[in-house]
């Protein structure tokens, strides 16, 4: 079973390369989470002593151990989730999103992703027995689209005061691709420091898709983009966090003949395959929406109906379909 700890000490490495590692990871955990090359390049020691660093801290946390499906089991049991705001959203989810696994909404203009993802900023600080896990967000905005002003409306559901609420939820504004992927390959500390227990990309292709046009450059695209990915699913596992992507749809012409069905997630194969949980997003009637579970390895291909109010996520009455 895999445990944590920040005893760097039990590294049977130099002073020097063990310093540059604590200044760099905040735990064993996160050290043995980060590939040898990665260690090289970010705490400048030789390609040896990172390989060494790092197998040892894989020892003694005992990543290298296989343990049982039962445990498993008992594992995504036990998962803490935090809820969206509407039962019937959070029945599709399983309860609500998980920690460990990074979690995507797609859809078209004013489907809800940002809204949901807001929703979930405010959530996240709420104690277990409400559906949050007691900790912080970290909002990562690629689109300029961070409201404070309608988290705040939003805030006033659970309180007189929002402004702990919005102190507790940190933002970065990334320009560009290299900008978004520096800031979630530095995130460690931040992480550590602030207990952040959700991160939110808001949204994961705008960068993407505006600096990798063309055939020609999908080659270079998929290959950073599965880099980012990886990074992301070490960061969930390893803080036991929620990460949530949210995306742009595209109509795809192999499926011509399948009406509505025809519009998947944006990013193409390459991106696809790396969150747990992908959901599509839709308008309906006024204020309702709709979720569909769209791909994932546990959920059943179902639909939720929910409100956008100006108290944010809310159940609503069930659509005459």
């Amino acid at each position: 079973m895999v445990s944590s700890t920040n005893d760097f000490t039990k590294l049977t490495i130099a002073k020097e390369v063990r310093g540059r590692l604590q200044e760099e990871f905040p735990s064993l955990m996160a050290l043995a989470a980060t590939p040898p090359a990665e260690v090289m390049k970010r705490c400048e020691v030789s390609k040896s002593s990172a390989e060494r660093a790092v197998n040892q801290a894989r020892k003694i946390i005992g990543m290298n151990q296989p343990t049982t499906a039962a445990s498993l089991l008992k594992k995504e049991l036990d998962r803490p989730r935090i809820t969206t705001s509407s039962q019937s959203l959070d029945d599709i989810l399983g309860g609500g999103i998980t920690v460990g696994s990074i979690t995507e909404f797609s859809g078209a203009f004013a489907t809800g992703k940002t809204q949901i993802s807001f929703q979930l900023c405010l959530n996240v600080q709420r104690s277990v027995e409400d559906g949050g896990l007691a900790g912080k967000a970290l909002f990562l905005d690629t689109e300029n689209t961070f409201a404070p002003a309608r988290v705040a409306e939003m805030a006033y559901s659970y309180t007189d005061d929002p402004s702990e609420y919005l102190q507790n939820i940190l933002v970065s504004r990334a320009y560009n691709t290299d900008h978004q992927i520096q800031l979630i390959d530095k995130a460690d500390k931040i992480l550590e420091k602030n207990n952040i227990r959700l991160i939110i990309i808001d949204s994961m292709a705008s960068h993407f898709r505006a600096e990798f046009p063309g055939k020609e450059n999908l080659p270079r695209r998929q290959q950073t983009l599965m880099a980012h990915a990886e990074t992301l699913q070490r960061l969930a596992e390893s803080y036991n966090l929620a990460i949530i992507t949210t995306n742009q749809i595209l109509s795809n012409p192999d499926n011509l003949f399948s009406g509505a069905n025809n519009l998947e997630p944006a990013l193409g194969f390459a991106w696809g395959h790396r969150p747990t949980h992908r959901i599509l997003l839709r308008k309906s009637r006024g204020t309702a929406r709709i979720a569909r579970i769209f791909d994932s390895p546990e959920l059943a291909e179902r639909e939720a109906v929910y409100h956008i109010t100006p108290q944010g996520i809310r159940d609503g009455p069930p659509l005459d379909y």
